[in-house]
């Protein structure tokens, strides 16, 4: 029923719901269809509310704090994963990064051995031990950020 067909309608379910009936609203159910037929769905609807609510039991409180908790560690996963991800990502652009200044470097020199002098190499393992460095020191800081928050 979409729309009110009768302005008393509204005043004889609540009076059929809160027991406040008058003579008067009973003699106007009586009388007029439209009201007849809104009292008889909303004593059927209610008593198909209170046979659900008979017949529904809602879950333990364990159950509903294993789930809250399943979904703290999956989002807790979530977030660890995301900055591996972007590791990941930026340890394939720093190799990307060394190989083109590899070949960079070979079709400068040559391709020939005359280019792995002292310095060069000194360079190229300064370059690394930094970049093993940064990485580390930020991997560290992130893992031990997350064990303290965990606690």
């Amino acid at each position: 029923m979409n729309a009110m067909r009768c302005q008393y309608e509204r005043e004889v379910i609540r009076g059929q719901q809160t027991g406040e009936y008058s003579e008067r609203l009973m003699e106007h159910e009586r009388n007029c269809a439209d009201c007849r037929e809104a009292a008889e769905l909303a004593r059927a609807l209610r008593r198909d509310a209170s046979e659900l609510a008979d017949q529904y039991e809602p879950p333990s409180s364990e159950r509903v704090w294993e789930a809250a908790e399943r979904h703290r560690q999956m989002n807790a996963l979530a977030q660890a994963t995301r900055f591996l991800r972007i590791l990941k990502i930026a340890g394939v652009v720093y190799g990307l990064m060394v190989f083109l200044w590899g070949l960079h470097v070979l079709a400068a020199r040559g391709i020939a051995t005359s280019w792995l002098d002292g310095k060069s190499l000194n360079a190229v393992m300064e370059g690394a031990a930094l970049a093993a460095l940064f990485v580390g020191s930020g991997l560290w800081y992130t893992l031990r950020g997350d064990r303290q928050r965990a606690n």
